[in-house]
């Protein structure tokens, strides 16, 4: 009884964390412009250097919360903690202008136990999306120049999150094939705001619009894996990943003003007179998660050697996204499904010894390409936004423990700068702690 008091004590810890940490600047992307904003990766420490692969790896020794049905692999004697933190550097780029920046953020944290030797669970909280921009665009051109007084000037930005809590169940029912369910509730809010003006009309109004979204759901996702032993230490693992489509329920204002001068900010418009307000809920359907398919193979030398590949198509295009249509569109970006593709490694030289520390460390790395589902315009190729990136990473042991801190890298790019486009350069340092402790092992003395 004494460790499920630490465990309750340890999530509300790692809760109030989280949601202190929620107000945290998590990205600069103007493409995290529509609705909710960027979705997140699913994986934790371990997935990150691995190319963000997970959905058929599983280890006694960290967490994997892709596939819930990887929970069944944990030590049957331990409990786990895992937490994060990751580092990130941009530079967006366009044909007229760069810039850089960077932060750095809680990334997540989850516990993991076994219920009994049917069943083993896994509680953990994390950001799911994520809105962060500031830009703007303006109308001048050889006919039009910035002088005029018909030169005007659009002011855009954006910022908030919505986060994951989750409760995930693994079973085994038979020998090898492990099933698993998350039960996920989401929340959080996102804003944007626009005011467009002309600067140099001084009668001028400005018109601001201001956008607020906020969510609260519940939804589920699951995993099958089943392991294949084809000899002594070699393995073959087989997994699946299938997230339903999910209807997300919430509230949605919006408020449009028109006034003759900003407040000190520069973003609160004095004198203003409103044109239109709406305060609302969010009609079932309204607001939809994808339904998400994913298939991935893991080949295992146990102790020594994991090469593993995932697949996974998220079928946007059938679902509603306010703002985004599933057409493609000749002067704004669209909605269309997203497929992605990523590819793991890791190798331990020899973890029994002793004597060499670098040979118990767990080297580390993977590749992943994704085909997003923002759509470029028609007048700018009408092709999915594409991400690729690199990771490599490290695993470090404690002496005498299974405890470890792991280390991972990302250097990626996303977008171009093609047809007036936006590019994105991006690195991203991760550091974690996966913490292995004995709660659950029966004393012979007291």
């Amino acid at each position: 009884m004494h460790n499920i008091y630490k465990v309750v004590v340890i999530f509300l810890l790692a809760a109030c964390l989280s949601t202190a940490a929620s107000a945290q600047k998590r990205t600069y992307s103007p493409y995290s412009r529509y609705d909710l904003g960027d979705w997140q990766e699913s994986g934790f420490g371990r997935n990150d250097a691995m190319g963000h692969t997970g959905i058929a790896l599983n280890s006694p020794y960290n967490l994997n919360s892709i596939n819930p049905a990887s929970y069944f692999s944990m030590d049957s004697l331990s409990f786990f903690f895992e937490g994060g933190l990751t580092g990130f550097d941009q530079k967006i780029q366009s044909d007229e202008m760069s810039a850089r920046f960077s932060d750095i953020n809680f990334s997540y944290f989850a516990i993991g136990f076994p219920l009994a030797k049917w069943g083993f669970m896994s509680i953990g909280i994390k950001p799911e999306s994520i809105v962060g921009y500031e830009f703007f665009d303006d109308n001048s051109s050889a006919d039009i120049a910035p002088t005029s007084s018909n030169y005007s000037r659009s002011n855009y930005m954006g910022t908030g999150n919505t986060t994951k809590a989750y409760a995930g169940l693994a079973i085994s029912p038979v020998e090898n094939l492990s099933l698993g369910a998350h039960f996920s509730y989401l929340f959080g809010s996102v804003k944007h705001f626009s005011i467009a003006q002309f600067p140099n009309d001084i009668s001028g109004h400005k018109l601001a619009t201001s956008e607020k979204i906020a969510v609260k759901d519940l939804y589920m996702d699951f995993g099958v894996q089943y392991r294949l032993n084809l000899k002594e230490r070699h393995n073959l693992v087989i997994g699946a990943i299938y997230s339903p489509q999910s209807g997300i329920g919430g509230k949605y204002k919006k408020l449009v003003a028109q006034g003759t001068a900003f407040d000190r900010d520069g973003t609160t418009i004095l004198n203003a007179d409103t044109i239109s307000y709406s305060n609302q809920k969010l009609k079932s359907g309204t607001l939809e998660l994808p339904a998400k398919y994913g298939f991935g193979l893991a080949y295992n030398i146990d102790d020594l050697l994991t090469v593993t590949a995932d697949y996974s198509l998220a079928k946007w295009s059938e679902s509603d996204f306010p703002g985004l249509d599933s057409k493609p569109a000749e002067n704004k970006f669209s909605i269309g499904d997203e497929q992605k593709i990523a590819f793991g490694v890791e190798f331990i030289p020899n973890y029994r010894s002793a004597s060499f520390y670098p040979s118990r460390v767990k080297y580390r790395l993977g590749t992943s390409y994704t085909k997003e589902y923002l759509v470029a315009p028609l007048s700018a190729g009408g092709d999915n936004l594409k991400d690729f990136g690199i990771t490599f990473g490290l695993g470090l042991p404690l002496k005498r423990s299974k405890t470890s801190f792991n280390l991972g890298f990302e250097w990626g790019q996303r977008g171009s700068t093609n047809h007036g486009l936006v590019k994105e350069k991006y690195m991203r340092l991760t550091l974690n702690l996966t913490l292995h402790e004995y709660w659950f092992m029966k004393r012979k003395f007291d």
